[in-house]
């Protein structure tokens, strides 16, 4: 199981540019294989919007765009995997997307996963001119027109939102960049079966919020069962799951990282509770040492 941590915290630092690059390059160093970093393009004035229960990033929240960030993150780390987690696809043009994460992909020597999902906020929908109601359906169309402009010279697709004909990235990757489904919310971490059922359809791996458990079971079967009806083998879908870490209880952390591995997990997005980057810096090594190191 590979391990990985996130930079969300870094939303509440404010614009503290080297320290979340520190971060990164720290991560780098210790072993540690992803770093994920959220997507917002816009942040909601949250009481003026009935508070935060849409989402728990807003206006306040410090976010930067994310594929800028990858770009010169990129020229500053050398092997660490750079993950969106989550990029709010539907809000974006795709073939802009497809030429972003292309470049990154160039420039990281191939360090880029996209963590990709439908979003959740419709105010941001509306100030990004995007259809919220329609996300789902033309998420699965986006997902299609990435994958042409990776891999092949020409493109030529027509589809109820995108209408391409003769068009290349110039060039193409010749290779697809890994697509990997973020799903539900922590107030609603098991989501329906037509979510379920996209992921063993489309993805080339999930991020789900539930834990170990029967119903995680349940979820997890549904989306095996999707990919074998789709022809797909369901072992070769990779699962990025949360693991929150007790700074007072490595041991603990030890035994559920076994225990999501047993679940099937392939990757583990190791997370804690911290109310500052000197904090954050401390415990990334103590989890490298405490958890990463040691698990076998």
């Amino acid at each position: 199981m590979k391990f990985g941590t996130n930079a969300y915290m870094f939303t509440n630092y404010g614009p503290k540019v080297p320290e979340l690059v520190k971060y990164f390059q720290a991560a780098d160093t210790l072993g540690y294989n992803h770093v994920r970093y959220l997507d917002h393009v816009i942040g909601i004035v949250a009481e003026k919007h009935g508070g935060i229960a849409q989402t728990p990033y807003t206006a306040k929240s410090y976010i930067h765009e994310v594929f800028t960030l990858f770009a010169y993150i990129a020229a500053l780390t050398k092997r660490v995997e750079l993950v969106t987690g989550v990029l709010v696809l539907t809000q974006r043009e795709t073939c802009l997307v497809a030429k972003q994460a292309a470049e990154i992909d160039i420039l990281s020597g191939g360090r880029i996963r996209l963590g990709v999902g439908v979003g959740y906020n419709p105010v941001e929908f509306e100030a990004l001119n995007a259809e919220f109601k329609t996300r789902g359906k033309r998420f699965e169309e986006q997902i299609a027109v990435l994958r042409a402009f990776w891999t092949q010279e020409e493109v030529t697709y027509q589809g109820q939102w995108h209408s391409i004909r003769d068009a290349s990235l110039s060039p193409s990757l010749g290779h697809t960049i890994p697509l990997w489904f973020g799903l539900g919310r922590r107030i609603a971490p098991y989501p329906p079966d037509a979510v379920l059922n996209r992921i063993g359809r489309l993805a080339d791996g999930w991020m789900p919020l539930f834990q170990p458990g029967p119903e995680g079971e349940a979820c997890k079967q549904k989306v095996h069962a999707a990919a074998r009806a789709a022809g797909r083998d369901p072992s070769k879908l990779g699962m990025e799951m949360t693991l929150m870490v007790d700074p007072k209880n490595m041991g603990k952390a030890l035994d559920d990282a076994k225990r999501y591995q047993d679940f099937g997990a392939t990757h583990a997005m190791l997370r804690w509770e911290s109310v500052s980057v000197e904090d954050d810096m401390d415990m990334l090594k103590r989890v490298a040492d405490g958890v990463i190191a040691k698990f076998k």
